[in-house]
């Protein structure tokens, strides 16, 4: 006898939606393939927190983007890491937490870890698309949000030392170029650079961060190539190297940090 779900993969995935729409969610719950979780496997200070985002894989390798309050998030270890329900984690002690991300039943799971914050200057907040970072020397903050429509990276001054508040009036913006599509940001716990995830033209832009400006500058060669389909990034506690994931697949790209300049280089090359 033919099950339900192998019936249902012989049908146009359009045509089961629209009978989702009259039969429920649970005809189109038959469709997922699998959910994937990024980023992969990253490392946060005590006290920093990271944006974990689903994506859905449905039967006929179409895939989907989930919100983050669409989704169910859950960590095992409280007293290492919380994660609310947008899918932001906060690191609160050193350790290891395994983060769950779970939609309509489908489930993934990654290991959070968490390093102690003495050697941090620096703390981030918000999501992929937009980081407040605070110089814990200073009490500066930049806050960096990236356009992918327009192709560029909004930076925001505000804090104690800053000589701005954050405001329209404190704005302006970086180009990453033509068609790049900067979508994910992530910065070193040592604030010295912002790391842009560009859909797109499957690259990243690195940028040093100017905290006595608040200008960004492009280091050298950026922006790097990085493979197909980069998703996310997430920076080593040291800020030695940075992993990026990929869409639609389980692989993960290591980078080293040249952390004089900031330029990436695929460990393994000189």
């Amino acid at each position: 006898m033919i099950s339900l779900k192998r019936s249902l993969q012989a049908i146009p995935l359009l045509s089961i939606l629209g009978l989702a729409g009259c039969f429920g969610s649970a005809v189109s719950d038959l469709l997922i393939s699998h959910v994937d979780l990024t980023p992969a496997n990253p490392t946060i200070a005590t006290g920093a927190t990271q944006q974990f985002l689903l994506s859905v894989t449905y039967v006929d390798g179409t895939t989907d983007h989930i919100s983050p309050s669409d989704s169910a998030w859950f960590s095992d270890t409280a007293t290492v890491a919380t994660i609310n329900h947008m899918g932001v984690a906060t690191g609160v002690g050193p350790g290891t937490a395994t983060i769950k991300g779970s939609y309509h039943g489908n489930s993934n799971t990654m290991v959070l870890t968490v390093t102690a914050a003495a050697a941090v200057v620096s703390a981030a907040q918000g999501d992929s698309r937009v980081l407040q970072v605070t110089n814990l020397r200073t009490g500066q903050q930049l806050t960096f949000a990236a356009n992918a429509m327009r192709d560029s990276i909004t930076i925001s001054r505000g804090g104690p030392g800053s000589g701005a508040v954050t405001d329209s009036a404190s704005e302006h913006e970086i180009s990453v170029a033509p068609e790049r599509g900067p979508a994910w940001l992530a910065v070193d716990s040592a604030a010295k650079y912002l790391f842009v995830v560009n859909h797109t033209s499957e690259s990243i832009s690195v940028f040093a961060i100017d905290w006595k400006s608040g200008a960004l500058g492009a280091v050298p060669f950026s922006p790097f190539a990085v493979g197909a389909k980069p998703w996310s990034v997430a920076v080593d506690s040291d800020g030695s190297a940075i992993s990026v994931g990929h869409f639609q697949s389980a692989d993960i790209s290591r980078l080293r940090v040249d952390r004089s300049t900031g330029s990436l280089k695929p460990f393994g090359e000189n």
